[in-house]
C-alpha cells in the first residue's frame, strides 16, 4: 500500500457542504455515492490529509474513518484601481 501522509490537522466543522479544516483550508467530499458522513464528526477531532491511489483522503483518527476529499476553490474578488 503506497500511502504517503501529508500533514496532520484539525476538524472544524462542515457548512455548505464545505468540509473546514483548523488551518483556513476548506474541501469538498468528493463521494458521489454519498456513503460518506461527516456530520457527525466533532470540532478538534484530529485528522490527516492523505494521498491514496492518486487521491486525498481525510483521516479521522478519532474516529477511524476515511472520506474522499477534493480542493475547494476560493473566490476572490479584486477591485481594479
Amino acid at each position: 500500500m503506497n500511502i504517503k501522509r501529508l500533514k496532520r490537522r484539525h476538524f472544524s466543522f462542515m457548512w455548505d457542504g464545505l468540509i473546514h479544516l483548523d488551518d483556513g483550508s476548506q474541501w469538498h467530499l468528493a463521494d458521489s455515492d454519498r456513503r460518506h458522513d461527516v456530520t457527525w464528526w466533532q470540532n478538534g477531532e484530529t485528522v490527516d490529509l492523505e494521498r491514496h491511489r492518486g487521491g486525498l483522503v481525510l483521516h479521522n483518527l478519532d474516529r477511524q474513518e476515511d472520506v474522499p476529499i477534493v480542493a475547494a476553490m476560493e473566490l476572490r474578488l479584486e477591485l481594479a484601481a
